[in-house]
């Protein structure tokens, strides 16, 4: 057998050449420009179809983008982290770090119970963080004296106390002085704003006044800033676009090594958790979350996360062990199959790639001194400045949905039945899908005979396939009948009767009972034009 020889490729493709390709695109879209199909995102950030092909590299000068721990992502990719609740016992930990976490975030139990919870795990062999109601000095201590007690090294430790700068910064602060130089201590939480509303801008901009926050603290406790900046932890949103998941990872490193520069700090790195969506989530086809949560997670390991946590598909309703375990195999899959993690920097140098991190980069630094100019991030939050913006923005992307938003098993396929309702701790979150949710709910309370009158127009059978999307998002059943079936109209008794490609109320139907696809699908909330057909025998809710 011959050898196999790489091609040259230098010899094969002739250079690429930004005007062929401006034309190419141009014949595809049969004389559009390319221009047309750029688009507009929340933060007002253009994505463009085309991106000079002539860039410059940026690889160069993208090495403040790498992970935290360059050695450890290469040699043993990022952690795989996994919440433990209140409900979790020893055995559930046993189980997680035997089927691919190798991270464990204490969320809550008395001192003594997570001490409990941690019997027979080499305190030493994974990452332990502490959030929520365990993340308190108390809790962190525990950590360290079982260790001690073991007989491991409390230096050794992959410990993050994850105490909250805004709330608990002096308690943090006086457990610098005696902390194992490696042990962080804050952690900045844009993903819970994220699930609040915020956009991924926004979201970058809470994070460093979070930032400016801690290091004002430290200097009024007689702390150089610098001392500490390698205490803290941000953890940021992966949301199921998976390109923005990149760009949020590489915009953090870019905006961290700002505020340093601002600071005067010599360049240390940050811990970067990348924790899956909660508001892209819904309870309508909730299998879809799995793909949704994994896509995530692949703009995770992409942008360079140092730790990422996937929640299993059916969260919203109760989290199985089942699902539980596919979200952690399946980051196990990308660094075992695909070796993601073998390349510090997998989108470097891609002209959209580099383009979206720095507008990216841009308006969260836009967004941190927006805030600053506000008084920092404590008075921004107390102003309700912060609430505002993340109601703003969840009010648009819920408004988007309405007016006809695609999104997967909850508009665009959707799939029958009763959506279950969701766990009250999840109550807050701003999720898209909710709107179509409520929808479904009242539809599965009170559904009305609706019948579909076609017309002999030439746009009578897509205006009839167009409602009859909707109407299958909504839960709701019809009957087509010709326009002139005559008797068989009022035959069939119909609460409401629907048009397509009808110019005039058709004989025999009431004004009150007609409407017109027409105006439904042109509606600017089209789950209002939908609510409005359940407002019938008394649902006039």
């Amino acid at each position: 057998m011959k050898p196999m020889v790489m091609a040259n490729t230098d010899a094969e493709f002739e250079a690429a050449d930004q005007a062929v390709w401006t034309e190419m695109a141009r014949r595809i879209l049969k004389g559009a420009a390319p221009d047309s199909l750029d688009r507009t995102d929340e933060d007002g950030l253009v994505t463009r179809a085309l991106y000079p092909v002539d860039a410059p590299d940026a690889r160069a000068a993208t090495a403040h983008l790498l992970p935290a721990f360059p050695h450890c992502r290469l040699v043993e990719g990022w952690q795989v982290c996994q919440p433990v609740g209140s409900d979790a016992a020893n055995a559930d930990i046993h189980e997680a770090l035997g089927s691919g976490a190798t991270a464990l975030l204490l969320q809550s139990g008395a001192p003594a119970e997570i001490g409990q919870l941690l019997d027979d795990v080499v305190l030493t062999a994974v990452g332990l963080g502490l959030e929520g109601e365990a993340a308190t000095p108390a809790h962190y201590r525990t950590i360290i004296e079982r260790a001690n007690a073991q007989g491991e090294a409390a230096d050794r430790l992959d410990l993050d106390a994850g105490l909250d700068v805004l709330t608990q910064a002096d308690e943090g602060l006086a457990l610098h002085a005696a902390a194992p130089a490696g042990h962080r201590l804050f952690r900045i939480d844009g993903w819970a704003q994220h699930n609040l509303g915020l956009t991924a801008a926004q979201e970058l901009g809470y994070v460093l006044a979070g930032v400016a926050e801690l290091f004002r603290a430290a200097q009024s406790a007689g702390i150089a800033p610098a001392d500490i900046a390698g205490r803290v932890s941000v953890r940021l949103a992966l949301p199921a676009d998976m390109f923005a998941g990149i760009a949020a990872c590489r915009a953090m490193r870019r905006l961290w090594d700002g505020i340093l520069l601002a600071c005067g700090i010599d360049p240390v790195p940050v811990r970067i958790e990348g924790f899956a969506s909660l508001r892209m989530m819904s309870v309508l086809d909730h299998e879809v979350n799995m793909l949704r949560t994994t896509t995530a997670l692949l703009g995770g390991a992409i942008g360079g996360a140092d730790a990422m946590a996937g929640f299993g598909h059916d969260l919203l309703t109760g989290e199985t062990p089942g699902a539980r375990r596919t979200a952690r195999l399946a980051q196990v899959l990308m660094m075992a199959e695909s070796e993601i993690a073998r390349s510090l920097d997998p989108a470097a140098g891609a002209p959209f790639i580099e383009s979206r991190t720095d507008d990216l980069a841009d308006a969260g630094w836009s967004a941190f001194q927006e805030i600053e100019r506000a008084g920092g991030l404590t008075a921004a939050i107390k102003a309700g400045m912060i609430e505002a913006q993340a109601a703003a923005a969840a009010t648009a992307r819920e408004a988007r949905m309405r007016a006809g938003e695609e999104l997967l098993g909850v508009t665009l396929q959707p799939t029958g039945g009763m959506p279950p309702e969701i766990l009250a701790a999840f109550s807050a979150v701003r999720r898209p899908a909710a709107c179509v949710e409520a929808l479904r709910r009242r539809t599965a309370e009170f559904s009305p005979r609706i019948l579909i009158l076609r017309g002999a127009t030439d746009n009578a059978v897509a205006e009839e396939r167009g409602i009859r999307r909707w109407l299958g998002m909504a839960g709701l059943q019809a009957v087509t009948l010709d326009a002139g079936s005559g008797s068989a109209v009022s035959d069939a008794r119909p609460d409401i009767v629907i048009g397509c490609g009808l110019a005039a109320l058709p004989e025999g139907v009431e004004a009150g009972n007609f409407r017109s696809a027409a105006a439904i699908l042109d509606a600017g909330d089209r789950i209002a034009a939908l609510e409005d057909l359940l407002v019938q025998k008394g649902d006039a809710r």
